[in-house]
């Protein structure tokens, strides 16, 4: 299942960490993308790809920006992982 987890304001910036649980027993593979404004998902907007993550565990990206308009889209190959982004909004 892909989600768009944030997008930023037109005429913001954004930074921010995301932080990635996986709520099953068995592992599970996550997918980020930080998608442009105007663009697709293609191999350049992925910061991971179909990453396995152990159950039961957490990881995290910090130190993340993002311009007017650009996105983060998620997926989760099994649908156990949940994704949290917090950080702050530049206008």
């Amino acid at each position: 299942m892909r989600a768009t987890l944030f997008t930023v304001p037109i005429g913001s910036t954004a930074e921010f960490s995301i932080f990635i649980t996986n709520q099953d027993v068995a592992y599970d593979g996550y997918t980020i993308s930080l998608v442009p404004y105007g663009q697709s998902i293609s191999v350049s907007t992925q910061l991971a790809y179909n990453t396995q993550l152990r159950g039961q565990t957490s990881t995290a990206f910090s130190g993340l920006y993002l311009n007017s308009g650009d996105s983060v889209i998620v997926s989760s190959s099994l649908g156990t992982c949940s994704f949290l982004a917090t950080g702050i909004v530049f206008t």
